[in-house]
Protein backbone atom coordinates (compact mmCIF):
# COMPACT_ATOMS: atom_id res chain seq x y z
CA UNK A 1 0.00 0.00 0.00
CA UNK A 2 2.82 2.49 0.52
CA UNK A 3 3.97 2.28 -3.17
CA UNK A 4 0.56 3.64 -4.34
CA UNK A 5 0.79 6.75 -1.50
CA UNK A 6 4.00 7.33 -2.68
CA UNK A 7 2.79 7.31 -6.81
CA UNK A 8 -0.33 9.50 -5.54
CA UNK A 9 1.05 12.24 -3.16
CA UNK A 10 0.41 15.63 -4.45
CA UNK A 11 3.06 18.27 -5.88
CA UNK A 12 2.37 20.57 -3.57
CA UNK A 13 4.92 22.97 -5.53
CA UNK A 14 2.81 22.99 -8.51
CA UNK A 15 0.41 26.19 -9.36
CA UNK A 16 -2.65 25.17 -9.83
CA UNK A 17 -4.88 26.85 -12.44
CA UNK A 18 -8.66 27.73 -12.11
CA UNK A 19 -10.73 29.11 -14.73
CA UNK A 20 -12.79 31.94 -12.68
CA UNK A 21 -12.33 35.37 -12.91
CA UNK A 22 -10.29 34.97 -15.85
CA UNK A 23 -11.37 37.94 -18.58
CA UNK A 24 -13.75 36.59 -20.72
CA UNK A 25 -11.63 37.20 -24.07
CA UNK A 26 -9.29 34.41 -22.65
CA UNK A 27 -12.35 31.99 -22.44
CA UNK A 28 -13.42 32.72 -25.85
CA UNK A 29 -9.62 31.78 -27.08
CA UNK A 30 -10.05 28.20 -25.63
CA UNK A 31 -13.52 28.39 -27.67
CA UNK A 32 -11.71 29.32 -30.82
CA UNK A 33 -13.56 32.18 -30.89
CA UNK A 34 -12.70 36.19 -30.92
CA UNK A 35 -14.21 38.07 -28.18
CA UNK A 36 -12.79 41.94 -26.66
CA UNK A 37 -14.42 41.77 -23.86
CA UNK A 38 -12.06 41.80 -20.88
CA UNK A 39 -13.95 41.55 -17.73
CA UNK A 40 -13.26 38.52 -15.62
CA UNK A 41 -16.00 35.64 -15.43
CA UNK A 42 -16.86 35.54 -12.04
CA UNK A 43 -18.97 31.86 -12.03
CA UNK A 44 -20.41 29.97 -14.25
CA UNK A 45 -23.92 28.38 -14.31
CA UNK A 46 -26.49 26.25 -16.43
CA UNK A 47 -29.53 27.25 -14.27
CA UNK A 48 -30.36 30.38 -14.75
CA UNK A 49 -31.86 30.77 -11.11
CA UNK A 50 -28.18 30.60 -10.18
CA UNK A 51 -26.52 33.23 -12.14
CA UNK A 52 -25.06 36.03 -10.71
CA UNK A 53 -23.58 38.99 -11.84
CA UNK A 54 -20.49 38.62 -14.40
CA UNK A 55 -21.48 35.58 -14.49
CA UNK A 56 -21.02 33.23 -17.68
CA UNK A 57 -24.27 30.81 -18.75
CA UNK A 58 -24.31 27.88 -21.04
CA UNK A 59 -28.11 27.54 -22.78
CA UNK A 60 -28.55 24.34 -22.74
CA UNK A 61 -30.97 22.41 -24.66
CA UNK A 62 -33.22 21.04 -21.76
CA UNK A 63 -35.90 18.26 -21.17
CA UNK A 64 -38.49 21.17 -20.45
CA UNK A 65 -36.98 24.14 -21.58
CA UNK A 66 -34.26 25.27 -23.61
CA UNK A 67 -31.54 27.75 -22.16
CA UNK A 68 -31.43 30.02 -24.85
CA UNK A 69 -35.14 31.54 -23.17
CA UNK A 70 -33.68 32.72 -20.33
CA UNK A 71 -30.58 34.61 -21.88
CA UNK A 72 -33.18 38.19 -21.05
CA UNK A 73 -33.53 36.80 -17.52
CA UNK A 74 -29.60 36.09 -17.11
CA UNK A 75 -28.97 39.74 -18.64
CA UNK A 76 -31.24 41.14 -15.76
CA UNK A 77 -29.45 39.59 -13.61
CA UNK A 78 -26.12 40.91 -14.62
CA UNK A 79 -25.01 38.01 -16.25
CA UNK A 80 -21.96 38.98 -18.40
CA UNK A 81 -22.38 36.28 -21.06
CA UNK A 82 -23.53 33.35 -21.95
CA UNK A 83 -22.18 30.75 -24.66
CA UNK A 84 -24.96 29.66 -27.36
CA UNK A 85 -25.87 27.73 -30.15
CA UNK A 86 -24.39 28.74 -33.36
CA UNK A 87 -27.79 28.69 -34.97
CA UNK A 88 -29.08 30.83 -32.32
CA UNK A 89 -30.73 34.19 -33.82
CA UNK A 90 -32.34 36.13 -31.37
CA UNK A 91 -32.12 38.89 -29.41
CA UNK A 92 -28.59 39.59 -27.33
CA UNK A 93 -30.12 41.51 -24.30
CA UNK A 94 -26.80 43.09 -23.67
CA UNK A 95 -24.82 39.75 -23.23
CA UNK A 96 -21.79 38.80 -24.66
CA UNK A 97 -22.59 35.88 -26.90
CA UNK A 98 -19.98 32.83 -28.10
CA UNK A 99 -21.92 30.92 -30.35
CA UNK A 100 -20.41 27.58 -30.81
CA UNK A 101 -21.66 24.08 -32.69
CA UNK A 102 -22.47 22.31 -29.47
CA UNK A 103 -23.17 24.42 -26.10
CA UNK A 104 -22.54 20.94 -23.61
CA UNK A 105 -19.33 19.70 -25.59
CA UNK A 106 -18.54 23.59 -25.33
CA UNK A 107 -18.48 23.31 -21.47
CA UNK A 108 -17.06 19.65 -21.68
CA UNK A 109 -13.99 21.56 -23.56
CA UNK A 110 -13.91 24.02 -21.06
CA UNK A 111 -13.68 21.58 -18.38
CA UNK A 112 -11.36 19.32 -19.78
CA UNK A 113 -8.91 22.25 -20.71
CA UNK A 114 -8.92 23.16 -16.62
CA UNK A 115 -9.01 19.91 -15.23
CA UNK A 116 -5.63 19.36 -17.43
CA UNK A 117 -4.35 22.54 -16.23
CA UNK A 118 -4.23 21.41 -12.77
CA UNK A 119 -1.90 19.30 -10.40
CA UNK A 120 -4.40 17.71 -8.00
CA UNK A 121 -4.53 13.58 -7.27
CA UNK A 122 -8.15 12.13 -8.52
CA UNK A 123 -10.37 10.15 -6.97
CA UNK A 124 -13.56 8.97 -8.55
CA UNK A 125 -16.72 7.34 -6.94
CA UNK A 126 -19.46 6.06 -8.77
CA UNK A 127 -22.07 2.71 -7.96
CA UNK A 128 -25.61 2.56 -7.88
CA UNK A 129 -26.06 3.10 -4.10
CA UNK A 130 -23.72 5.36 -1.19
CA UNK A 131 -21.86 7.41 -3.66
CA UNK A 132 -22.55 10.75 -2.40
CA UNK A 133 -22.08 9.55 1.47
CA UNK A 134 -18.92 7.63 0.20
CA UNK A 135 -17.54 10.40 -1.24
CA UNK A 136 -18.12 13.03 1.86
CA UNK A 137 -16.60 10.15 4.13
CA UNK A 138 -13.76 10.13 1.33
CA UNK A 139 -13.09 13.96 1.74
CA UNK A 140 -13.51 14.00 5.40
CA UNK A 141 -11.15 11.06 5.61
CA UNK A 142 -8.20 12.63 3.66
CA UNK A 143 -8.64 16.00 4.90
CA UNK A 144 -6.07 15.05 7.64
CA UNK A 145 -3.17 15.05 5.80
CA UNK A 146 -4.52 16.85 2.23
CA UNK A 147 -6.12 20.01 1.43
CA UNK A 148 -9.22 18.59 -0.39
CA UNK A 149 -11.67 19.57 -3.17
CA UNK A 150 -14.61 18.02 -3.65
CA UNK A 151 -18.27 17.76 -5.84
CA UNK A 152 -20.88 19.66 -3.65
CA UNK A 153 -23.55 17.79 -3.13
CA UNK A 154 -24.39 14.96 -6.06
CA UNK A 155 -23.18 17.38 -8.81
CA UNK A 156 -21.93 14.17 -10.63
CA UNK A 157 -23.44 14.41 -14.26
CA UNK A 158 -22.27 15.17 -17.30
CA UNK A 159 -23.71 18.58 -16.78
CA UNK A 160 -22.58 19.07 -13.49
CA UNK A 161 -19.44 17.54 -12.95
CA UNK A 162 -17.92 19.83 -15.34
CA UNK A 163 -19.18 23.08 -13.65
CA UNK A 164 -17.90 21.30 -10.30
CA UNK A 165 -14.28 22.35 -12.50
CA UNK A 166 -15.09 25.75 -13.68
CA UNK A 167 -15.75 26.88 -10.34
CA UNK A 168 -13.42 25.59 -8.89
CA UNK A 169 -10.87 27.86 -6.76
CA UNK A 170 -7.31 27.05 -4.76
CA UNK A 171 -5.06 25.28 -4.73
CA UNK A 172 -5.51 21.57 -3.42
CA UNK A 173 -4.17 18.09 -3.19
CA UNK A 174 -6.59 16.00 -3.85
CA UNK A 175 -10.31 16.44 -5.66
CA UNK A 176 -12.63 13.76 -4.75
CA UNK A 177 -15.66 13.56 -7.75
CA UNK A 178 -18.87 11.49 -7.92
CA UNK A 179 -19.49 10.10 -11.20
CA UNK A 180 -23.29 8.82 -11.85
CA UNK A 181 -25.12 7.79 -15.04
CA UNK A 182 -28.17 7.53 -16.51
CA UNK A 183 -27.14 6.05 -19.49
CA UNK A 184 -24.29 3.56 -21.06
CA UNK A 185 -21.13 5.94 -21.94
CA UNK A 186 -21.71 8.88 -19.58
CA UNK A 187 -19.30 7.47 -17.33
CA UNK A 188 -16.83 7.09 -19.62
CA UNK A 189 -17.63 10.37 -21.01
CA UNK A 190 -16.80 12.23 -17.30
CA UNK A 191 -13.68 9.96 -17.40
CA UNK A 192 -12.48 11.80 -20.24
CA UNK A 193 -12.59 14.73 -18.96
CA UNK A 194 -11.85 13.95 -15.74
CA UNK A 195 -9.51 10.83 -15.35
CA UNK A 196 -9.21 9.89 -11.66
CA UNK A 197 -6.14 8.13 -10.11
CA UNK A 198 -8.36 6.28 -7.92
CA UNK A 199 -11.71 4.86 -9.14
CA UNK A 200 -13.92 3.18 -7.05
CA UNK A 201 -17.14 1.34 -7.58
CA UNK A 202 -19.50 0.94 -4.50
CA UNK A 203 -22.70 -1.53 -4.91
CA UNK A 204 -24.12 -2.17 -8.29
CA UNK A 205 -28.39 -2.49 -7.42
CA UNK A 206 -31.36 -2.09 -9.61
CA UNK A 207 -31.45 1.38 -10.59
CA UNK A 208 -31.76 3.48 -13.52
CA UNK A 209 -32.91 0.56 -15.48
CA UNK A 210 -35.38 2.18 -17.97
CA UNK A 211 -32.54 2.15 -20.51
CA UNK A 212 -30.60 -0.74 -19.65
CA UNK A 213 -32.38 -4.05 -21.46
CA UNK A 214 -29.36 -6.11 -19.97
CA UNK A 215 -30.44 -5.84 -16.75
CA UNK A 216 -27.61 -5.79 -13.67
CA UNK A 217 -25.07 -6.92 -15.82
CA UNK A 218 -25.25 -3.99 -18.48
CA UNK A 219 -25.63 -1.45 -15.07
CA UNK A 220 -22.43 -3.17 -13.82
CA UNK A 221 -20.33 -2.36 -17.82
CA UNK A 222 -21.49 1.20 -17.69
CA UNK A 223 -20.19 1.27 -14.41
CA UNK A 224 -16.74 -0.05 -15.10
CA UNK A 225 -16.27 2.79 -17.73
CA UNK A 226 -14.66 4.65 -14.70
CA UNK A 227 -11.35 2.45 -15.29
CA UNK A 228 -11.25 3.95 -18.67
CA UNK A 229 -8.35 5.77 -18.52
CA UNK A 230 -4.57 5.14 -19.17
CA UNK A 231 -4.05 7.20 -15.97
CA UNK A 232 -6.49 4.94 -13.62
CA UNK A 233 -3.99 2.68 -11.83
CA UNK A 234 -5.53 1.64 -8.49
CA UNK A 235 -9.84 0.40 -8.70
CA UNK A 236 -11.53 -0.35 -5.29
CA UNK A 237 -14.65 -1.78 -5.39
CA UNK A 238 -17.08 -3.62 -2.86
CA UNK A 239 -17.36 -7.44 -2.60
CA UNK A 240 -20.79 -7.22 -3.80
CA UNK A 241 -19.75 -5.52 -7.19
CA UNK A 242 -16.57 -7.77 -7.74
CA UNK A 243 -18.94 -10.82 -8.25
CA UNK A 244 -19.45 -8.92 -11.92
CA UNK A 245 -16.62 -10.05 -13.73
CA UNK A 246 -16.99 -6.64 -16.13
CA UNK A 247 -16.14 -4.44 -13.13
CA UNK A 248 -13.89 -6.70 -11.79
CA UNK A 249 -11.81 -6.96 -14.58
CA UNK A 250 -12.33 -3.53 -15.66
CA UNK A 251 -9.80 -1.31 -17.41
CA UNK A 252 -6.92 -4.30 -16.69
CA UNK A 253 -5.89 -1.69 -13.36
CA UNK A 254 -5.22 -3.32 -10.02
CA UNK A 255 -8.43 -3.83 -7.51
CA UNK A 256 -8.49 -4.07 -3.99
CA UNK A 257 -12.13 -5.45 -2.46
CA UNK A 258 -13.35 -4.40 0.67
CA UNK A 259 -16.80 -5.55 2.50
CA UNK A 260 -17.96 -6.65 5.67
CA UNK A 261 -16.69 -9.84 7.16
CA UNK A 262 -19.76 -11.74 6.65
CA UNK A 263 -19.91 -11.01 2.93
CA UNK A 264 -17.03 -13.10 1.80
CA UNK A 265 -17.61 -16.77 1.35
CA UNK A 266 -13.89 -16.52 2.48
CA UNK A 267 -12.30 -13.13 4.12
CA UNK A 268 -9.08 -13.74 3.09
CA UNK A 269 -10.19 -12.58 -0.65
CA UNK A 270 -11.20 -9.19 0.43
CA UNK A 271 -8.35 -6.52 0.95
CA UNK A 272 -10.01 -4.20 3.39
CA UNK A 273 -12.59 -6.28 5.60
CA UNK A 274 -14.47 -4.83 8.56
CA UNK A 275 -16.18 -6.89 11.59
CA UNK A 276 -17.97 -5.54 14.15
CA UNK A 277 -16.59 -5.30 17.78
CA UNK A 278 -18.94 -4.34 20.35
CA UNK A 279 -20.10 -0.65 19.65
CA UNK A 280 -16.99 -0.30 17.37
CA UNK A 281 -15.70 -1.75 13.94
CA UNK A 282 -12.63 -3.27 13.30
CA UNK A 283 -10.52 -3.21 9.62
CA UNK A 284 -8.33 -5.76 8.95
CA UNK A 285 -5.57 -5.24 11.66
CA UNK A 286 -6.74 -1.58 13.02
CA UNK A 287 -7.86 -0.49 16.45
CA UNK A 288 -11.22 -0.43 17.05
CA UNK A 289 -13.22 2.45 15.35
CA UNK A 290 -15.79 4.14 16.96
CA UNK A 291 -18.21 5.58 14.21
CA UNK A 292 -21.51 8.15 14.75
CA UNK A 293 -23.84 5.81 13.03
CA UNK A 294 -24.64 2.15 13.33
CA UNK A 295 -26.26 1.99 10.30
CA UNK A 296 -24.76 -1.31 8.40
CA UNK A 297 -24.89 0.41 4.95
CA UNK A 298 -23.30 3.63 5.88
CA UNK A 299 -20.07 1.56 7.77
CA UNK A 300 -19.86 -0.33 4.62
CA UNK A 301 -19.46 3.47 2.66
CA UNK A 302 -16.89 4.13 5.52
CA UNK A 303 -15.26 0.83 5.02
CA UNK A 304 -14.79 2.42 1.26
CA UNK A 305 -13.35 5.59 2.66
CA UNK A 306 -11.02 3.60 4.62
CA UNK A 307 -9.45 1.82 1.74
CA UNK A 308 -8.90 5.53 -0.28
CA UNK A 309 -7.49 6.60 3.14
CA UNK A 310 -5.28 3.95 3.26
CA UNK A 311 -4.41 4.28 -0.25
CA UNK A 312 -3.50 7.66 -0.07
CA UNK A 313 -0.93 6.69 3.25
CA UNK A 314 -3.17 8.00 6.28
CA UNK A 315 -2.26 5.92 9.70
CA UNK A 316 -4.91 4.42 11.53
CA UNK A 317 -4.73 7.03 14.20
CA UNK A 318 -5.01 9.83 11.76
CA UNK A 319 -8.00 7.58 10.31
CA UNK A 320 -9.63 7.01 14.11
CA UNK A 321 -9.32 11.01 14.34
CA UNK A 322 -11.41 11.98 11.54
CA UNK A 323 -13.76 9.32 11.84
CA UNK A 324 -15.31 10.83 14.65
CA UNK A 325 -16.18 13.65 12.55
CA UNK A 326 -18.07 11.35 9.88
CA UNK A 327 -22.48 12.09 9.83
CA UNK A 328 -24.28 10.82 7.38
CA UNK A 329 -24.93 13.16 4.72
CA UNK A 330 -28.58 15.49 3.99
CA UNK A 331 -31.58 12.95 3.39
CA UNK A 332 -29.08 9.95 3.90
CA UNK A 333 -30.55 8.02 7.02
CA UNK A 334 -30.50 11.23 8.86
CA UNK A 335 -32.26 10.42 12.49
CA UNK A 336 -35.08 12.68 13.78
CA UNK A 337 -36.32 12.85 16.64
CA UNK A 338 -39.30 14.59 17.07
CA UNK A 339 -41.74 14.38 20.16
CA UNK A 340 -40.68 10.47 20.98
CA UNK A 341 -40.91 9.66 17.33
CA UNK A 342 -37.76 8.46 15.99
CA UNK A 343 -37.43 9.80 11.94
CA UNK A 344 -35.55 8.21 9.56
CA UNK A 345 -34.81 10.48 7.10
CA UNK A 346 -33.64 8.41 3.95
CA UNK A 347 -35.37 10.17 0.70
CA UNK A 348 -32.69 11.24 -1.89
CA UNK A 349 -33.14 7.90 -3.87
CA UNK A 350 -34.58 4.48 -3.57
CA UNK A 351 -33.99 1.09 -5.44
CA UNK A 352 -34.44 -2.30 -3.89
CA UNK A 353 -31.18 -2.63 -2.35
CA UNK A 354 -31.19 0.33 -0.42
CA UNK A 355 -34.36 0.10 0.71
CA UNK A 356 -33.60 -3.49 2.02
CA UNK A 357 -30.23 -2.05 3.21
CA UNK A 358 -32.81 0.38 5.00
CA UNK A 359 -35.37 -1.78 6.67
CA UNK A 360 -31.84 -3.95 8.43
CA UNK A 361 -30.59 -0.84 9.63
CA UNK A 362 -33.76 0.62 11.25
CA UNK A 363 -33.17 1.16 15.12
CA UNK A 364 -35.68 -0.82 17.39
CA UNK A 365 -38.91 0.55 18.23
CA UNK A 366 -40.41 1.06 21.43
CA UNK A 367 -43.62 1.04 19.43
CA UNK A 368 -44.60 0.59 16.26
CA UNK A 369 -42.16 0.44 13.18
CA UNK A 370 -44.00 3.02 10.27
CA UNK A 371 -42.94 2.87 6.45
CA UNK A 372 -43.29 5.66 4.08
CA UNK A 373 -42.18 4.38 1.16
CA UNK A 374 -42.94 6.32 -2.32
CA UNK A 375 -42.28 4.09 -5.77
CA UNK A 376 -38.94 3.07 -7.02
CA UNK A 377 -38.34 5.29 -10.27
CA UNK A 378 -36.53 3.94 -13.47
CA UNK A 379 -37.09 0.28 -13.07
CA UNK A 380 -38.32 -0.36 -16.55
CA UNK A 381 -40.00 -3.98 -16.92
CA UNK A 382 -39.07 -5.53 -13.96
CA UNK A 383 -40.49 -2.43 -11.97
CA UNK A 384 -43.70 -4.39 -10.57
CA UNK A 385 -41.44 -7.65 -9.67
CA UNK A 386 -39.01 -5.42 -7.38
CA UNK A 387 -41.75 -3.21 -5.92
CA UNK A 388 -43.68 -7.16 -5.23
CA UNK A 389 -39.99 -7.81 -3.93
CA UNK A 390 -39.88 -4.93 -1.62
CA UNK A 391 -43.00 -5.20 -0.42
CA UNK A 392 -42.56 -8.76 1.62
CA UNK A 393 -39.14 -8.06 2.55
CA UNK A 394 -40.80 -5.24 4.32
CA UNK A 395 -43.51 -7.72 6.05
CA UNK A 396 -40.10 -8.76 8.32
CA UNK A 397 -39.24 -5.05 9.19
CA UNK A 398 -42.52 -3.00 9.29
CA UNK A 399 -45.76 -2.87 11.45
CA UNK A 400 -47.53 -0.48 9.47
CA UNK A 401 -46.91 0.71 5.75
CA UNK A 402 -48.05 4.00 4.17
CA UNK A 403 -46.79 4.69 0.28
CA UNK A 404 -47.00 6.69 -3.03
CA UNK A 405 -47.17 6.38 -6.55
CA UNK A 406 -48.51 3.94 -8.98
CA UNK A 407 -45.89 0.94 -9.05
CA UNK A 408 -46.22 1.35 -5.28
CA UNK A 409 -49.38 -0.49 -4.76
CA UNK A 410 -47.33 -3.41 -5.58
CA UNK A 411 -45.86 -2.86 -2.09
CA UNK A 412 -49.33 -3.03 -0.61
CA UNK A 413 -50.55 -5.58 -2.33
CA UNK A 414 -47.59 -7.71 -0.65
CA UNK A 415 -47.25 -6.35 2.56
CA UNK A 416 -49.55 -8.50 4.62
CA UNK A 417 -50.30 -6.63 7.41
CA UNK A 418 -52.13 -3.19 7.28
CA UNK A 419 -51.16 -0.67 4.28
CA UNK A 420 -52.58 2.18 2.56
CA UNK A 421 -51.73 3.73 -0.61
CA UNK A 422 -52.16 7.39 -1.45
CA UNK A 423 -52.05 9.33 -4.48
CA UNK A 424 -50.79 13.12 -2.71
CA UNK A 425 -47.99 13.98 -0.31
CA UNK A 426 -51.12 15.51 2.02
CA UNK A 427 -52.76 12.81 2.55
CA UNK A 428 -49.69 10.43 3.95
CA UNK A 429 -48.91 13.37 5.98
CA UNK A 430 -52.21 13.52 7.85
CA UNK A 431 -52.18 9.77 7.64
CA UNK A 432 -48.49 9.85 8.95
CA UNK A 433 -49.47 12.14 11.74
CA UNK A 434 -52.52 10.34 13.18
CA UNK A 435 -50.89 6.96 13.09
CA UNK A 436 -47.54 7.44 14.78
CA UNK A 437 -47.22 8.01 18.63
CA UNK A 438 -44.24 8.85 21.00
CA UNK A 439 -41.94 5.25 21.08
CA UNK A 440 -42.80 4.76 17.51
CA UNK A 441 -39.55 4.61 14.46
CA UNK A 442 -40.83 5.99 11.31
CA UNK A 443 -38.95 5.09 7.59
CA UNK A 444 -39.25 7.97 4.90
CA UNK A 445 -37.59 6.22 1.76
CA UNK A 446 -38.09 7.22 -1.16
CA UNK A 447 -37.04 9.37 -5.10
CA UNK A 448 -35.68 12.35 -4.60
CA UNK A 449 -38.96 13.00 -6.94
CA UNK A 450 -41.47 12.52 -4.39
CA UNK A 451 -39.74 15.22 -2.35
CA UNK A 452 -40.29 12.74 0.59
CA UNK A 453 -38.54 15.06 3.12
CA UNK A 454 -41.40 17.44 3.06
CA UNK A 455 -43.23 15.48 4.99
CA UNK A 456 -41.35 17.18 8.10
CA UNK A 457 -41.54 20.71 7.13
CA UNK A 458 -44.02 22.79 9.30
Amino acid sequence: MLGIYLTLRANKSETHVAMKNKPLKEIAHFLHLDCSQDRPVTHFAIDSRQIERQGLFFALPGAKADGHFFLKEIAEKGALGAVVSKHYSGPSFGLELLKVPDVLMALHSLAKIVFNQRKEKVIAVTGSMGKTTTKEFIATLLEAKYRVAKTPGNNNTKLTLPLTLLNLEGEYDVLVLEMGMSNKGEIKTLVQIASPDIALVTRIAPAGMTDFKGGLEAVAEAKSEIFSSPRTKLGIISCQTAKFKQVLYGGGVQKWIYGWKGDFEDHRMGDFVMEKSGEDVVVNDSPPIRLGFDAHHLRENFLAAVAVARAMGLSWSEIHAQALLLRPFKLRFEKIERQGITFIQDCYNANPESILAAFKSLPKAKGKTIGVLGAMPDLGDQSAHFHTQVGKAANQHLDRLLCIGEDAKNYAAAFSKEAKHFDQLAEIKKELFALAQPGDVVLIKGGNGWKLWQLLED
